[in-house]
């Protein structure tokens, strides 16, 4: 920390217009220079009007020897546009150079899963969830190739797995096995398992047979979807963490399961960055 020694924490509820003051000194000290991201903080009052904030466990406000925030600024701002007093633990007469505080708020979405208990691969399963949240609200609306823009906060995308889609660390396991034969991003393959069976549960023993092939295609007869697909992947499919990158393979992976579907060739061509992600068929045509 700098080798200085921080105050203790004292809590204290912060009202709308006391929030206001401190932004406001803030940028007249300039001790906090950077701006707002003002659709990061609109996502924060959200949660804070809706009940979704946790009071209860929040990172501390860091005041400087001015008065100023150094850590805090986006709730801050949250707080005047939610117009909700909320307590938070202050911490005041930091120095500026003091690089790390007490935490107790998750820093991120994996880290605010961990904190409602979810044991392994957090990070994927919250990318995971952002993802398929995108594709079953925004497919049909919003390109897929603007969904990196999309901001979530720790506590919408905890709601959204806790609420909407509590099974799909569930298929965590089906995601292991297909990246280890496909080569996808962990979240794309993990979107594309908990999609699967969750748009065609009654479609089991085709999704066994579609995945085995991902997963194995040493056996593919030439002309199978899948077979042409696991080449692009083994050419071209570089994983990286970008949530774009993911949608793309998502929906590359889906085109295939629709061909493979009605026994029909895959071509990468069928779904470009202009087309809307695909719908699941769910019409099984093949032997």
């Amino acid at each position: 920390m700098g080798g200085a020694a921080l105050s203790g924490l004292s809590a204290r509820v912060i009202t709308p217009d006391e929030a206001r003051d401190i932004l406001v000194f803030t940028r007249k000290t300039g001790c906090r220079p950077d701006p707002v991201d003002m659709d990061y903080a609109r996502r924060l009052g959200h949660d804070m009007t809706c009940g979704d904030w946790d009071e209860a466990n929040v990172v501390p406000l860091v005041l400087c020897s001015h008065g100023a925030v150094i850590r805090g600024l986006h709730r801050l701002q949250a707080v005047v546009i939610s117009r909700v007093p909320l307590a938070f633990f202050i911490a005041r007469d930091v120095p500026h150079r003091v690089r790390s505080i007490p935490r107790g708020k998750a820093r991120t979405a994996a880290d605010a899963l961990g904190v409602i208990g979810v044991a392994t691969h957090r990070k994927v399963i919250a990318g995971a969830v952002q993802l398929v949240h995108l594709y079953e609200s925004q497919r049909d609306t919003v390109p897929w190739t603007a969904w990196d823009i999309r901001v979530f906060t720790n506590g919408e995308t905890v709601r959204l797995l806790q609420t909407r889609y509590p099974d799909l660390p569930q298929s965590v396991p089906t995601m292991i096995a297909l990246r280890s034969g496909l080569r996808s991003t962990p979240i794309a393959s993990l979107a594309f398992a908990y999609l699967i069976t969750r748009v065609a549960p009654e479609l089991g023993p085709a999704v066994s047979e579609f995945l085995q092939g991902l997963i194995s295609p040493s056996r593919l007869r030439l002309g199978d979807p899948r077979r042409d697909l696991h080449e692009w992947f083994m050419t071209r499919g570089a994983s990286t963490g970008r949530r774009v990158v993911s949608a793309h393979q998502l929906g590359l992976i889906i085109s295939c399961w629709n061909a493979w579907a009605v026994g029909a060739p895959w071509d990468e061509s069928e779904f470009g960055p202009d087309d809307s992600m695909p719908a699941i068929c769910r019409a099984i045509a093949v032997a």
